[in-house]
């Protein structure tokens, strides 16, 4: 819906003071203005708001409960309370808002879920099941190695432009969609090899314009998409025989932090290849299921090294 000019404008100009000041990115900024403008059209439709200087906690209390009714998922729900609640901090600041509404908004408290991982073997066989001989399946192959072997978002994957790929160095520079800061992160030598068919052999085929930058082209030449990486790391998954409800572009990432970690790499090592600003977000690949604690103990400590050897028949 058309919203009042007063209420729109305030929007606009603190999406604008978001991208501009903060450096979020594009697609965070897009994230931000659907949940505002879903907040501010509950707003006017149920109580024909129609300015921010009239915000009451009470305001902000029903749309939770709208949100409630409409059963969206604890993370949902504080993605969107946690942009509003921003947005009500920056009316506050500028002088729009008068009273102290933002202290009064909480959301719902998040338990953190451990993320995902697949086994070296299911790797082992979702990367080994696009068509080596054709001009897609080269291409995907290469998708799924660089999202493997260097933990990198969709986005990224996505945005890598040719000039970024450097694979004697064995490295490519990642504009990371959280930040849009630059860093230079390691790509394994299948994940080189994979990429270096790709751009020598088949990339051609998929240009459609010259001067084209990114890698990883669509059949129609045009930047390949998230939804078309999502869709073939899906479409492969099924093909290997694995849980297509559970793989996802991003459970490769997750499965790079683990594998390197359960190898012995430095966790901050690992937050900068990911690039977490916060280690305490690359912390929760530490967590590992009691199942894991009790094999490695079972395996490692040396009084169970000394009772398994106690229990072992003697040599003849």
């Amino acid at each position: 819906m058309d919203l009042p000019n007063r209420i729109s404008d305030q929007i606009d100009a603190y999406l604008s003071w978001v991208e501009l000041e903060r450096g979020r990115s594009r697609n965070t900024v897009l994230g931000y203005e659907n949940d505002m403008r879903q907040f501010a059209s509950f707003l006017v439709e149920t109580q024909g708001f129609d300015d921010w200087s009239k915000l009451e906690p009470r305001h902000v209390e029903d749309w939770q409960g709208e949100l409630l009714r409409k059963q969206y998922s604890n993370a949902s729900t504080a993605r969107k309370v946690t942009a509003v609640r921003n947005l009500v901090r920056y009316l506050e600041a500028e002088g729009v808002l008068k009273q102290r509404v933002s202290l009064t908004i909480h959301g719902p408290k998040l338990v953190r879920k451990l993320p995902g991982t697949m086994s070296v073997q299911e790797l082992d066989r979702l990367l080994l099941t696009p068509d080596a001989s054709s001009m897609q399946g080269i291409r995907d192959r290469a998708i799924m190695e660089l999202a493997y072997s260097s933990g990198l978002r969709v986005s990224e994957i996505c945005s890598i432009r040719v000039s970024d790929v450097n694979i004697s160095e064995g490295v490519v520079r990642v504009q990371s969609g959280k930040g849009g800061k630059d860093r230079l992160v390691p790509v394994g030598r299948p994940a080189c090899k994979a990429l270096d068919k790709y751009i020598q052999t088949a990339r051609p085929s998929f240009v459609r314009t010259a001067g084209m930058a990114t890698v990883f082209l669509s059949s129609r030449g045009l930047p390949i998409s998230r939804k078309t990486v999502w869709h073939l790391i899906k479409t492969y998954a099924r093909k290997a025989g694995l849980d297509e409800s559970r793989v996802k572009p991003h459970l490769l990432r997750h499965s790079f932090a683990t594998h390197l970690l359960a190898g012995g790499a430095d966790l901050r090592v690992i937050q900068e290849m990911l690039g977490h600003a916060d280690i305490a977000t690359t912390q929760i690949y530490t967590k590992v299921d009691s199942s894991m604690l009790l094999e490695q103990h079972a395996l490692y400590h040396p009084r169970n090294r000394m009772a398994r050897k106690r229990k072992s028949p003697p040599k003849h």
